[in-house]
């Protein structure tokens, strides 16, 4: 399984970067369509961006769960994966926007494609180290995708008044 499981970590931290960069521009292409919006950015703020990683990657794993023949406690390990992969773009770009007092967009595709390839390392890492064998595991796991793919429907149209929400262009929040 370890060449498998490579091979297809590999694969998705491919076609993620690849939907991930098409997802940031489909929003604009459908003409605001509503629907899209739920899966993609509606906006430019940080929080909005994060979809761009998560939808891809939770869609990808649901595909590689089939393909490496349903491990045990895949889908656990998979969601820590995107936590791991979202908390780094936040904290990478707060952190250089905070050091040089603005953003810069070369840094931020480039916070967008290591928080996918941490996401797929620590993935792969649990897996190949037999993280996440409960029985439960899998059904937790995507309760909590689940959860998370709530919580980006709902702050699409209603978000908290807080910085990784808000629009940098526009200063506003949401749709």
């Amino acid at each position: 399984m370890d060449k498998k499981l490579f091979r297809a970590e590999v694969a998705g931290f491919i076609a993620v970067s690849v939907l991930g960069t098409f997802a940031h521009f489909l929003f604009a292409l459908s003409g605001d369509f509503l629907p899209i919006g739920l899966f993609t950015p509606v906006n430019e703020s940080v929080w909005e961006h994060l979809k761009l990683l998560f939808f891809p990657y939770f869609f990808y794993s649901i595909a590689e769960f089939f393909l490496l023949q349903k491990p045990a406690g895949f889908f656990m390990v998979k969601f820590k994966g995107a936590v791991v992969g979202m908390v780094f773009i936040v904290a990478f770009f707060y952190t250089y926007s905070g050091i040089l007092g603005k953003s810069i967009l070369a840094f931020d595709i480039l916070s967008f494609f290591l928080g996918v390839f941490a996401a797929f390392l620590i993935s792969y890492m649990l897996i190949k180290n037999g993280a996440g064998k409960k029985p439960k595991a899998n059904a937790v796991g995507l309760a909590l995708f689940a959860v998370t793919a709530g919580a980006f429907f709902l702050f699409t149209f209603c978000p908290p008044f807080l910085e990784i929400f808000k629009d940098p262009r526009t200063l506003g929040y949401g749709i």
